[in-house]
């Protein structure tokens, strides 16, 4: 693909505003999972529900209430029949085998949404930010929440990183050593600022 093609395409289909999720609204989702995210709806700003739905949601975790399939020693099986592991899942967090991504990313970006209404009335307690960080962790371990927007703008940004230290390699090679670690850091700073701010 030449630079001309990308520039046509990109300005003949210009990229979406909106979030990129992994899930359609339409996707499935078990009852537990849809009941549990109308809840944490209902209790935004509310410290004792939403401490009693996310202690729900962890339970969910731990334990795999009200997530369909089930756990044995050869593995895990959904309703479905399918094989998902060839272990035994049950010693370590058995609802997060049994969860589906699309679920994950529903819980996650539910108890996100929780969080920033009670944050924003001031009906956050310490308990509830102990369970969300909780949650968060499991549901979500390697930030993706957070970095959704920054990947994807990734490939372009970093293509014209690419583009810029190639220049100042064949230009300017007496600074080619600190240009590239700008543009390695101009890759990488945005990932650890992200991540550290939080959702």
């Amino acid at each position: 693909m030449t630079t001309a093609t990308l520039a046509l395409a990109l300005t003949t289909n210009p990229l979406s505003s909106q979030p990129a999720f992994a899930y359609e609204e339409t996707d499935y989702a078990s009852e537990t999972v849809t009941n549990v995210v109308a809840q944490l709806k209902s209790t935004a700003g509310d410290v004792d529900g939403t401490f009693s739905t996310l202690d729900d949601i962890a339970k969910i975790i731990t334990e795999g209430k009200g997530v369909g399939g089930t756990l044995t020693y050869n593995g895990v099986k959904l309703n479905e029949g399918i094989a998902i592991a060839d272990e035994d899942t049950t010693i370590y967090n058995p609802g997060l085998t049994l969860l589906t991504s699309s679920e994950k990313e529903r819980l996650v970006s539910a108890i996100i949404d929780n969080r920033k209404a009670g944050l924003s009335t001031q009906n956050w307690s310490e308990n509830n930010e102990y369970a969300f960080d909780f949650l968060k962790q499991k549901l979500d371990p390697l930030h993706m929440h957070e970095l959704e927007g920054y990947l994807g703008i990734l490939p372009f940004y970093g293509a014209a990183l690419y583009l810029v230290a190639l220049f100042v390699q064949k230009n300017a090679r007496g600074v080619f050593p600190i240009a590239y670690g700008l543009c390695a850091l101009g890759i990488f700073g945005p990932v650890f600022v992200l991540v550290a701010t939080g959702p």
